[in-house]
C-alpha cells in the first residue's frame, strides 16, 4: 500500500484543491486522513496528476491493524444515529 508524504510535516496528502492556474493546486494533509494505493504505479500518476512538487514524495505503508470489529447496532445493519461505540464487556 502506497500514500503521498508531506516530507516537511510528514502529514499524508488527502485530498487536493484544484486551480485553474498551472501549479497551483494546494494539497490537503493530515495524520489522521490518508489516501492510499494499492499499486505504485497509481500512486506515481496521481502524484503527476495532483502537481505535487518536491515538498511531497512517495512512501510505502505497512498494513493497517485491526483494533476492534464494529459489531451490528440491530438486525438490519448499522444504525446511524448511534454516535459513539458501547463500552467493552
Amino acid at each position: 500500500m502506497y500514500a503521498i508524504q508531506n516530507i516537511v510535516t510528514d502529514e499524508f496528502v488527502f485530498r487536493t484543491e484544484f486551480s485553474y492556474d498551472p501549479g497551483a493546486n494546494r494539497q490537503r494533509t493530515s495524520l489522521e486522513q490518508i489516501l492510499t494505493f494499492d499499486r505504485l504505479r497509481y500512486a506515481k500518476t496521481d502524484f503527476l496528476y495532483r502537481e505535487c512538487g518536491k515538498d511531497y514524495r512517495i512512501v510505502r505503508l505497512k498494513p493497517p491493524e485491526v483494533e476492534r470489529v464494529i459489531d451490528f447496532d440491530t438486525p438490519a445493519g448499522y444504525d446511524c444515529y448511534v454516535w459513539e461505540e458501547t463500552p467493552d464487556k
